[in-house]
């Protein structure tokens, strides 16, 4: 089997589950980056300068007056991932003892905290749970949030109570998809999601484990799930389409439940596109981009709130957002937003070379979320093709220049 071969999905928030090709959706040159007028620049740009805080203080100041605040990534970036390992210790010595991640099921959860809070570090555990969710996550990054929180618990007093992951994913049946084509059928459909819509399932989780606890939780998930008042026409025609229950995203139910104690944050990254050949395109026209090119070095890693502030009038541009006639500035989507330098200088996370053992490669390649190859893949094959979706996804980037 050539390298290529096997799909890998991609979520994206125009719509809903596109089946591509990594390699070949990326690299297909590069992506000029429009320059705003720098007097529509420039009081954003104070903005900006005068009420800069780093990205750590920026989360950290949100609890003061919100219990959950959603932090929405591209995904397989390290900067993002990194930002959270290191306000694990951070949320545990302001009394905030909850992690919520996306990225594991919440039929694991005892086993997540049995993990944490074990006398001696597993990582073998922590890859069972992740492999669990999706079997092609072995990203050693998000292993390390396991850890970030272990050691965390390790150090605590004696009686102290734990700092806790909490699992908010609904396992889905991906060996039930055969082709692009079952996603129009809805008996496929239903099997597919027999466990439950993952965005329901997500804010369910929240509701149950956190806000009615009293609990405040950082939530660390895809941008596409962060959104509150925002409501996404394209994906929700989509999942009406499909005929799913639920067709709001996470934050719009967990919105819709517990209003303004909601905040949502977006770590800057492209946004999807699909009148572009590559499929992305700078966010708002390239404006947050320009500014980070303007901010002082030591200011291009910071978060602002949006709302009511310049940088938040920044208008969408032409992008799937602002088409969809909902929105039309940068606040309309988020409540606040956080960068870390250029697109162009991230880095992608590690992969794990052996993440897909060959004992699990039966398992893997049933559970392959994507189309599936006429022949069964091999563990080797399921680990460079994972390798190979990070070699694509940081070409595409270095492309945003």
């Amino acid at each position: 089997m050539k390298r290529n071969t096997l799909l890998i999905v991609l979520v994206v928030v125009a719509g809903f589950m596109i089946f591509v090709n990594p390699l070949q959706l990326f690299n297909r040159g590069g992506t000029r980056r429009p320059t705003p007028a720098p007097a529509a620049l420039a009081p954003v740009l104070q903005y900006a300068d005068t009420d800069w805080r780093s990205p750590e203080d920026y989360v950290m100041s949100a609890f003061q007056q919100h219990d959950i605040v959603l932090l929405g990534e591209f995904f397989k970036i390290r900067q993002n991932v990194e930002l959270v390992h290191g306000l694990i210790p951070r949320l545990y010595a302001a009394g905030i003892r909850n992690l919520a991640i996306e990225y594991a099921l919440s039929d694991d959860q005892a086993e997540i905290d049995s993990l944490l809070t074990a006398p001696t570090w597993d990582e073998s555990r922590a890859r069972t749970v992740t492999f669990h969710w999706l079997v092609t996550w072995g990203y050693q990054e998000y292993i390390d949030l396991y850890r970030a929180a272990w050691e965390v618990n390790h150090a605590r007093p004696s009686g102290a109570p734990p700092f806790r992951i909490i699992a908010l994913n609904v396992k889905v049946d991906w060996g039930a998809l055969k082709d692009q084509r079952d996603l129009s059928d809805p008996a496929v459909v239903a099997r597919i999601f027999a466990n439950g819509v993952p965005e329901a399932h997500m804010a369910d989780v929240i509701d149950q484990e956190l806000t009615r606890k009293g609990e405040k939780a950082l939530v660390f998930c895809g941008t596409q799930h962060i959104f509150t008042r925002y409501r996404s026409a394209a994906y929700e025609k989509n999942a009406a389409d499909m005929k799913l229950p639920e067709r709001r995203r996470m934050g719009n139910i967990v919105y819709s439940r517990i209003g303004d104690r909601v905040f949502g944050i977006s770590l800057h990254s492209p946004w999807p596109d699909p009148h572009q050949k590559s499929g992305l395109t700078w966010a708002a026209d390239g404006a947050v981009d320009a500014l980070i090119d303007a901010l002082p070095p030591q200011k291009r890693n910071g978060g602002w709130d949006l709302a009511g502030t310049p940088l938040g009038a920044i208008p969408l541009g032409k992008s799937p957002y602002a088409e969809e006639g909902r929105s039309s500035t940068l606040a309309d989507l988020f409540d606040g937003y956080i960068v870390q330098g250029p697109i162009s200088q991230y880095a992608m996370v590690t992969p794990i070379p052996d993440f897909v053992s060959p004992a699990e490669a039966g398992v893997a390649g049933r559970e392959f979320p994507g189309i599936k190859p006429q022949t069964a893949p091999t563990a080797e094959q399921i680990n460079q093709t994972i390798a190979d979706d990070l070699l694509a996804l940081g070409k595409a980037l270095a492309q945003l220049k």
